[in-house]
């Protein structure tokens, strides 16, 4: 299940949101606006990077430009989608808010929080939740774990559907080895850079040889996965 971050200091539009989230295959987590931007895991382990992040504010609250500013600065939350979901009094600040994906005002529509995180997911990604990233004959399902070639499923552990999917859905991108264990890992994970090259050749086997050689190898720095 996908993660989402929801920043708000209203409890029920924390509820609202989060009950939408939840009917899109999220799984949502409500966070302080005014603590750490990278909330503390279980037994103060730092949790994995979110899959959305979602900045909410209800009447009467200060705009939130000063919040979305930070999250977007943090490099750890730079290329997660974020949607701002705010009140009709908080379309002053409009302009300072277009460092979100989206922009969803109160009250808003059945589906069209979930039209936003589509575009906001598309905006960054490419790929939108529930979608198929489709490679030649290579078929990654973002929603259900699913992969196939020429039709036929291919089995992955759980890291190597994740390194995968991350790679298929930025394409064209040079990472190296560190930004994927921060991406893929999450920042509680101490294994080096071994790993994901481990990882990276466990992956190209089960792709075969017609896909395997998609996952380019940038000298001195990283990895990169063409389309």
């Amino acid at each position: 299940m996908s993660d989402a971050w929801i920043y708000t200091g209203d409890g029920e539009l924390a509820g609202e949101v989060a009950r939408e989230l939840a009917e899109l295959g999220y799984s949502p987590r409500r966070i302080a606006p005014n603590g750490s931007l990278l909330p503390r895991g279980d037994e103060g382990s730092a949790p994995r990077t979110p899959d959305l992040v979602v900045v909410a504010v209800g009447a009467g609250e200060p705009a939130p430009d000063a919040l979305v500013a930070r999250l977007r600065d943090d490099e750890a939350l730079a290329d997660v989608p974020l949607v701002a979901v705010v009140d009709h009094e908080h379309l002053s600040c409009l302009l300072s808010l277009n460092r979100a994906q989206e922009l969803l005002v109160r009250p808003f529509a059945p589906g069209e929080l979930e039209a936003r995180v589509r575009r906001a997911r598309r905006d960054v990604n490419g790929v939108a939740a529930g979608e198929v990233v489709r490679v030649g004959s290579l078929e990654v399902n973002v929603a259900t774990y699913q992969v196939t070639n020429d039709g036929r499923p291919v089995s992955f552990a759980y890291m190597e559907y994740e390194l995968l999917k991350f790679l298929v859905t930025h394409p064209g991108r040079v990472f190296s080895r560190e930004s994927l264990l921060t991406a893929v890992w999450g920042y509680d994970y101490y294994g080096g850079a071994r790993t994901v090259d481990v990882h990276i050749r466990r992956v190209r086997a089960k792709l075969g040889a017609e896909h395997a050689a998609r996952i380019k190898t940038v000298r001195s720095v990283g990895y990169r996965f063409e389309p």
